[in-house]
C-alpha cells in the first residue's frame, strides 16, 4: 500500500521497550512518564474539525447523524442526560456543547465509546513495534484515525499495513490516507484554506 508522506511519530508511550530513549523531557532522553505522553489535543481538534465539517462550515451531514464541527454522531449521544431537550438542529448550532462532547470523546467520558486518547496510546504501543520503519504516525493521528473508523477499524488498518494488503473503509467513505491528508491540512494550517463538501463520513 502506498503511504502518504507524513511526520514521524513524536513522543510515543515509553512503556513499550521499542520506545526506549524516545522521550525528550527537560533536555534529557527517556524521562517522560508513560502516563503522560505528548498528545496534541489542540491539533486533534483543528484536524478533525477540518475533515469532518470543513472547519465548522458543514454542520449537518445529510446522509447520517454526523453533526457539528467534529462530526459527532448525534444518534450516539441524543439519549444521554446532558442532551435532554436538545434536538439535532439545536446541537448543530451549539458550538460550546459540541466542544464539550468532543472533549468527552477524547477523554473517554461518553458511555460505551472508547477514549480517543486511550486509543492513540494503546494502538501505538501495539502496532508501532509491529510496523517498525513503516510506523510514521503521531499520537494525534492515531486518535484521528480511530475517530474516523473506530478502534477496531484502526486495528484492521494497521494490521493491513503490516500484512501488505489493502484496507478500505466500509461504505463510500474516503480512504484512511485521504482522511489523514485533509486532517493534517487542518491541523497544520489551522483549518483555514480547505473547503471540501465531501469530507463527512457516513
Amino acid at each position: 500500500m502506498e503511504m502518504l508522506s507524513k511526520p514521524k511519530l513524536s513522543n510515543p508511550p515509553k512503556s513499550n521497550p521499542a520506545f526506549t530513549g524516545m522521550f525528550p523531557s527537560d533536555g534529557e532522553q527517556g524521562d517522560l512518564p508513560p502516563e503522560n505522553p505528548s498528545f496534541d489535543v489542540d491539533g486533534l481538534r483543528r484536524g478533525v474539525s477540518q475533515v469532518e465539517s470543513a472547519g465548522g462550515i458543514l454542520m449537518m451531514n445529510p446522509t447520517s447523524s454526523a453533526t457539528g464541527e467534529f462530526g459527532q454522531l448525534y444518534n450516539e449521544i441524543k439519549d444521554l442526560p446532558f442532551m435532554r431537550g436538545i434536538d439535532r438542529k439545536t446541537f448543530s448550532e451549539d458550538r460550546e456543547l459540541q466542544s464539550k462532547v468532543f472533549r468527552m470523546r477524547v477523554e473517554g467520558d461518553l458511555p460505551n465509546i472508547p477514549s480517543l486518547r486511550g486509543n492513540a496510546i494503546d494502538l501505538t504501543e501495539e502496532y508501532a513495534p509491529q510496523l517498525g520503519n513503516d510506523w510514521e504516525y503521531t499520537l494525534d493521528e492515531v486518535a484521528a484515525i480511530s475517530n474516523y473508523i473506530g478502534r477496531q477499524g484502526t486495528r484492521d488498518y494497521f494490521g493491513a499495513i503490516r500484512d501488505g494488503i489493502d484496507y478500505k473503509p466500509s461504505g463510500v467513505n474516503k480512504s484512511v490516507e485521504e482522511y489523514l491528508e485533509l486532517y493534517r491540512q487542518g491541523r497544520d494550517k489551522g483549518a483555514k484554506e480547505f473547503n471540501d463538501p465531501n469530507t463527512f463520513k457516513d
